[in-house]
């Protein structure tokens, strides 16, 4: 046996007989381990999603956040500030799994979403020519699933692997002129999560003319089924307190966008030692430096608007921009990253890319993956209480998105303008 078929197969016993029986054990035993009241996160999120559902089923009003807090005392779980604050169609989705017990239903979701984070690895990987790499494609697939913001919005019971897939989708087809099926997968996206929908403008500007309509055009449908299933009120609710409440700052740990960020430095919270207390110097930091990073995202596609075999570096520059410029992204949002992670992969392994921008990946991976860092120091420093409450340490993702942004931004405008092998998209 070669050296090269020995690693294949050593990677790929580890992967089925190591990596997945953890999953396994997991989500049967900890997947609403929330539930408890220790403490614990598991199955948080998918605890307001269920409870959404479950009030939509009954005709309540899903986003009235005091509905809510009774719904989940007379369930006898922990309050926190785990609330549905996501348009409709999430809730509509979920009310079949209100047929089980919450329990059983969170396993459901968390082996589900298992199947699909693997359906996305093996759509990422064709997309971005990983499969021919056959002698590390296993070791890849294992580094993805011990991806910390993988684990973090599996075990929470996050929806963003769903939108990974959808995501994963639109550019799979996208490059193969399925225009149609691709916009109708951003569109979906769009209204689970609306974030996605930032890629609308760029498919228009790209002349993607069918996708960028058929991607309008399902996100208006959606909307109509949406208010004749669910009515007006929770609409005005909508509206009205829950899209004003999301513009808030948001200072916790876990939330490593632009404005979380800067929201532990600015805004008076109970796990850093902020520099002041100035919530409106935080919302015009966080707009303006919002604004410049999506004026660089322009100029460079602007620059770059001949290579049109630069897709997959655009798409990736676009996803990577997402995390920073919404106010609220928890750590299990970062999932989302495995997409510019394969793209800078796929140029590597073409050297393709200047070893500078490698290296700047390969330290954003690492940022990404400590979301916890004060946890640890916490235990090892305790002493030094300055250094643990420092917004510094506590942004170490958020400092690896930025170095991801800067490495796939480099990239991108540095690459030649040279046509791309077929299939290699």
């Amino acid at each position: 046996m070669t050296p090269h078929i020995l690693l294949k197969v050593s990677m790929t016993a580890i992967l089925i007989v190591l990596v997945l029986p953890l999953y396994a054990f997991k989500g049967l035993n900890d997947s609403m381990d929330h539930a408890r009241g220790t403490g614990s996160v598991g199955g948080i999120d998918f605890k307001a999603y269920y409870i959404a559902a479950d009030m939509l089923r009954l005709g309540k009003d899903f986003y009235d956040v005091h509905q809510q807090v009774e719904e989940v005392q007379a369930r006898g779980l922990p309050l926190n500030e785990s609330f549905y604050i996501y348009p409709p169609l999430l809730a509509i989705l979920f009310v079949p799994l209100t047929a089980l017990p919450m329990e059983q239903a969170a396993q459901a979701w968390f082996f589900l979403n298992l199947a699909l984070y693997a359906l996305s690895l093996f759509i990422i990987s064709r997309a971005f020519a990983l499969n021919r790499r056959s002698g590390i494609l296993p070791l890849l697939w294992i580094l993805a699933f011990l991806f910390p913001p993988a684990l973090y919005t599996l075990y929470k019971g996050q929806v963003n692997i769903v939108i990974l897939l959808l995501l994963a989708i639109t550019y799979w087809l996208c490059v193969r002129d399925r225009q149609v099926l691709a916009g109708v997968a951003l569109g979906v996206a769009s209204m689970i999560k609306v974030i996605p929908i930032f890629l609308l403008p760029y498919a228009l500007w790209r002349r993607r003319y069918t996708l960028g309509l058929t991607a309008a055009a399902t996100i208006v449908i959606i909307a109509i089924i949406g208010l004749v299933i669910v009515g007006v009120g929770p609409h005005r609710t909508y509206l009205s307190a829950v899209l004003p409440l999301l513009q808030q700052p948001r200072p916790n740990p876990s939330n490593q966008s632009l404005g979380g960020f800067f929201s532990l430095l600015l805004v008076e919270n109970p796990h850093t030692d902020r520099l002041i207390h100035d919530p409106l110097l935080w919302r015009v930091l966080t707009l303006s430096v919002s604004a410049v990073l999506v004026s660089g995202v322009i100029l460079i596609l602007w620059q770059c608007r001949e290579r049109t075999n630069r897709t997959d570096l655009e798409f990736a520059l676009i996803i990577t921009t997402l995390p920073l410029i919404t106010n609220i992204a928890w750590v299990d949002l970062f999932v989302l990253l495995i997409i510019p992670y394969a793209v800078l992969l796929k140029y590597a392994l073409q050297r393709q890319i200047r070893t500078r921008w490698i290296v700047l990946g390969a330290i954003s991976v690492v940022c990404v993956s400590f979301p916890r860092l004060q946890d640890l120091l916490a235990n090892l420093v305790a002493w030094h209480e300055s250094l643990v409450r420092s917004p510094l340490t506590m942004g170490l993702p958020f400092f690896g998105l930025i170095l991801l942004w800067v490495a796939t931004a480099a990239t991108l405008w540095h690459s030649p303008n040279q046509e791309t092998p077929v299939g290699a998209e």
